[in-house]
């Protein structure tokens, strides 16, 4: 057995299904034949692969994004005649493709979140999901949920248990701990235990939007920005040299080992102008004063995790109206918002700054930034969403070159759990390296 850390097994099954992202990428760029296409749909998928294969893994039949491009290569195979695959005569029109339905497993998810959103809109939450749960669309798509985690439990714990299996995913260490505990205990593992299938459950519903929201962000700024997409990919190619000499993308490993400043600065950037989640809430549980306004006990608060001092001006707030606490509290970052440094544009330098001799280094803690809120209730799957991005840009923008049509650059949004663009429409270009 060897002592593996969650993020180090975690990185290896993230790039996996990048890579069959980039794998359908270009299948269907090649067929597009320079016309624009949605990505809306893929980024969802490659979400939900990424985020099923962190948490528990997608087992021998794969993921969907898989699936979608096993599809795709077989219709393309099967009507060689055709060039391209339903292509407009105006070359601006966006490109469609045929697509394989969906895993039962993303729908269950699917149907899950909808009801989740649902519940965030009616004004008689309890009693939405009273009636809810009695619906059988609901009932099936917890039974799969329910079923595919105790599947995946009923194949890792004879190897966890003897020790001849390493852990390969988080619910891997959350088996193996209670295996411990159990043995340490003398008594049988409780892996049906809602402590233990309820997080796995909650690592699905929270991690599958807010990651594929933050991706589609992240192409909207690579296209609407071609000088920071050049920046990063220049930077890329400064950071992982050898790979630059061979040509391919960097391996999981130099990802995991060096980053780029550059890729950094971008997704901070993006995170601060455009977080898909715009706000959290929580409950007072006694009475208490803030800025100098009574909140009873049993109060909503709502904390906007952008705004004001993050994406906005700030708005000034008179000490004597803080309680000494925040009175006396010392900002960790290095200013308390950007009113100095343009908080409403796009720039990823304000996340960089000089390092040992003439080199530059990202800055995380450069300003304000909620994007995965903060202390206690700051998002415990930061790191996995931080390490999901990075690696999934770094391939993107190594392998091609985003563009898009002026008539296709808006910024409508789309909210449901989380804030996205409502459509992603780009036009892509394989990079070739001589």
């Amino acid at each position: 057995m060897t002592n593996v850390g969650p993020m180090k097994v975690n990185a290896p099954r993230i790039y996996d299904v990048a890579c069959h992202l980039l794998a359908l990428w270009r299948v269907k760029l090649r067929q597009a034949e320079g016309r624009p296409f949605d990505v809306v749909e893929d980024v969802s998928e490659f979400s939900f692969d990424a985020v099923v294969s962190a948490a528990m893994g997608l087992g021998p039949q794969g993921g969907d994004i898989q699936h979608q491009h096993q599809h795709l290569a077989k219709y393309i195979m099967k009507d060689r005649a055709a060039s391209s695959v339903d292509i407009n005569l105006d070359n601006d029109l966006p490109v469609s493709f045929p697509a394989a339905s969906r895993s039962i497993k993303l729908t269950a998810l699917l149907v899950e979140k909808e009801s989740l959103r649902q519940s965030f809109v009616v004004p008689w939450p309890r009693l939405f999901h009273l009636l809810n749960n009695l619906r059988p669309s609901v009932q099936r798509s917890r039974r799969i949920l329910r079923e595919y985690i105790a599947s995946q439990i009923a194949q890792a714990v004879p190897g966890l248990s003897d020790g001849t299996r390493d852990p390969q995913c988080a619910l891997d260490f959350v088996i193996q701990r209670e295996v411990r505990a159990a043995a340490a205990d003398g008594r049988p593992p409780a892996l049906a235990d809602p402590r233990i299938l309820g997080p796995i459950y909650g690592y699905l519903l929270a991690g599958h939007d807010t990651s594929s929201g933050s991706l589609l962000w992240l192409i909207r700024r690579l296209v609407t920005h071609p000088e920071q997409q050049s920046r990063v990919r220049e930077s890329l190619r400064l950071t992982y040299p050898a790979a630059w000499r061979e040509r391919p993308p960097p391996t999981v490993t130099e990802l995991i080992k060096v980053q780029s400043p550059h890729l950094n600065a971008f997704i901070e950037e993006t995170l601060r102008c455009d977080t898909p989640v715009a706000n959290i809430m929580v409950m007072t549980r006694e009475d208490t004063t803030v800025l100098g306004h009574h909140v009873p006990r049993d109060t909503r608060v709502f904390l906007n995790l952008t705004g004001p001092s993050i994406n906005q001006t700030s708005v000034p707030v008179a000490e004597t109206d803080r309680q000494t606490t925040s009175r006396m509290h010392k900002p960790v970052v290095g200013c308390e918002n950007w009113d100095s440094a343009a908080p409403d544009e796009f720039r990823p330098e304000r996340w960089l700054k000089n390092g040992p001799g003439s080199t530059v280094v990202f800055d995380s803690a450069a300003g304000p930034t909620l994007a995965f809120s903060a202390g206690n209730r700051g998002c415990w799957g930061k790191r996995l969403g931080y390490l999901e991005l990075r690696i999934v840009l770094s391939l993107l923008v190594w392998s091609f070159e985003f563009g898009i049509s002026e008539k296709y650059s808006n910024w409508e949004t789309v909210d449901s759990l989380v804030s996205a663009p409502k459509a992603c429409i780009v036009r892509m270009k394989e990079i070739f390296y001589e």
